[in-house]
């Protein structure tokens, strides 16, 4: 999962460091990305990964590094099996 992530972020996101070198917690933003490559890397991590963001974690926090990345990707990942359970 990362391997992806980080080769979106290199194709998206714009940064000046690539995303090999950065630890799972290195702020992106810091590093050069703005809103709109942090949408566009959104974009490319849903359409890869197959899910939809939730729109609670459609904020800044979310996208600034790999490791919350990650974390929401597991979340929209088993959110409809969630869901399922819930309507049962």
């Amino acid at each position: 999962m990362f391997e992806t992530i980080q080769s979106l972020i290199d194709q998206e996101a714009q940064i000046c460091v690539p995303a090999r070198h950065l630890t799972p917690r290195a702020n992106l933003y810091e590093l050069g990305m703005t809103p709109y490559t942090a949408i566009r890397l959104l974009l490319a991590i849903e359409r890869d990964f197959r899910i939809e963001f939730p729109r609670d974690s459609l904020n800044r926090q979310t996208m600034a590094t790999m490791e919350n990345i990650v974390r929401v990707i597991r979340a929209a990942q088993f959110a409809p099996a969630y869901e399922w359970l819930q309507a049962a």
